[in-house]
């Protein structure tokens, strides 16, 4: 079959950014992203992009009224159309069976009502990119079941933040199912992506994969930030730790760096969905094996937290804090699950003054500061919760002279050096350093 158009269930952060990079290797092909949010497909179509990630415009400026097509409507999508990526949010459950751990799957069955409803003229490739729960191509085909489709899983692996490399030089494409569809997927990323990097698996193991990895990269950050915490007691310094362990090449360097915790959209919502998987099939030990990994995690932020609390002699009535962060990490303006809201909130039952900064990211009805003018003066602490290079180059002897005495800096992200800190006067926190 010759691949001539792809659509894209899903105008998100998955969606937007994969349709562009991939209209953009292949110009041979029409890509249609789709989305029954209006006011979403209108932030794409003016280039007022809802998600930010560096160098997107680059590859919405290539493609955008030349082969790729953001619409509402559901005919332009899925007319003539060889492969439909499904790729709209599947958050954890908040209600019901499986609430806060299991995936909901809602949006991706509002996609099949509405391609159970369309009247295909000729086969058509479905293909999971969202993270979906293990098994879900088996309801999708029960659902869809008259019609003439078939179920592909292509997982995604995009970090927020470097979303674009991550397209175009990707660590794996995987693609799980009937090998004769999966080798047509493939060849729309073989137009840049080395043979050798393509994986073809069943099914069931490409829908696993991704929850796998997730969790895998979760149980790094919680064994690193776990290091930490034997380091403020014996006083060794986890970033040399880092170094150490990260330079066997068994281990490697990555997620190695202690931090408030974790968050996102991804690494929390896969974990809970491994740990909920595992407890369905009634594999006890295993989920408590991961139930560790996060609740870890969680013990991280309320660890940080109470550093706070505990070195400013749990007295912040009144007392103004810089919040640095509200993002989950740098260089991306997600705020899901991010450590910043749960240490803001525990400062805010403190009654204590907060002045919120973020270079990207904004949280709903909280006042935030636009730039960092004037956000020092007569605070008591500097709170630092995301990885912002912007932060390394503040000029903290100024801040100092500005802040009200002691002056605290409690750093969640080892980003400062300590030494330097100290010697300017600051009561410095990190963690698991000296």
């Amino acid at each position: 079959m010759q691949i001539n158009k792809v659509c894209c269930f899903g105008a998100g952060y998955v969606g937007g950014p994969t349709m562009a990079v991939m209209a953009s290797k292949c110009p041979k092909q029409t890509f249609v992203v789709y989305d029954i949010n209006e006011q979403q497909i209108n932030k794409w179509n003016n280039k007022q992009y809802p998600v930010y990630e560096k160098n997107l415009d680059e590859y919405i400026n290539q493609t955008l009224d030349n082969n790729l097509i953001f619409t509402c409507d559901i005919d332009i999508a899925l007319k003539d159309c060889d492969i439909a990526f499904l790729a709209v949010n599947t958050p954890s459950k908040k209600y019901g069976l499986g609430a806060e751990s299991s995936l909901d799957i809602s949006y991706i069955d509002s996609c099949l009502q509405e391609i159970k409803k369309y009247p295909l003229t000729k086969k058509l490739i479905l293909v999971e990119k969202s993270t979906v729960p293990i098994k879900t191509c088996d309801y999708i085909n029960a659902v869809l079941k008259d019609k003439n489709i078939c179920v592909l899983s292509n997982p995604e692996f995009l970090a927020e933040g470097t979303a674009i490399q991550d397209l175009l030089n990707p660590d794996r494409v995987i693609i799980g199912g009937a090998i004769e569809y999966a080798q047509q997927l493939a060849s729309l990323y073989e137009q840049w992506v080395p043979k050798e990097k393509i994986i073809f698996t069943n099914i069931y193991s490409a829908e696993l994969s991704k929850i796998v990895a997730n969790s895998f990269l979760a149980q790094r950050v919680s064994s690193i930030n776990s290091i930490s915490i034997i380091c403020d007691k014996i006083g060794a310094d986890v970033n040399e730790i880092s170094q150490c362990v990260g330079s066997d090449s068994r281990i490697g360097n990555k997620f190695l760096k202690t931090s408030v915790g974790f968050g996102g959209s991804c690494l929390k919502k896969d974990l809970l969905c491994l740990i909920y998987l595992c407890e369905s099939l009634q594999l006890d030990e295993v989920a408590q094996y991961w139930r560790q990994v996060y609740l870890l995690n969680e013990f991280q932020k309320q660890r940080f937290y109470n550093l706070i609390i505990t070195s400013m002699f749990n007295s912040l009535r009144n007392k103004i804090i810089v919040i640095l962060g509200v993002t989950f990490k740098a260089n991306t303006n997600d705020t899901r699950e991010s450590a910043s809201l749960m240490i803001i909130q525990k400062l805010q039952e403190e009654q204590a003054i907060l002045r919120i900064y973020d270079p990207q990211g904004k949280i709903d009805k909280l006042e935030q500061y636009q730039n960092l003018d004037g956000i020092f003066q007569g605070a008591s602490a500097i709170v630092i919760l995301t990885e912002w290079e912007e932060f390394t180059k503040i000029d903290y002897a100024q801040a100092y002279d500005q802040m009200a005495k002691p002056s605290y800096c409690f750093d969640g992200r080892n980003l400062l050096q300590g030494d330097i800190m100290k010697s300017l006067g600051f009561l410095y926190y990190g963690l698991g350093r000296i």
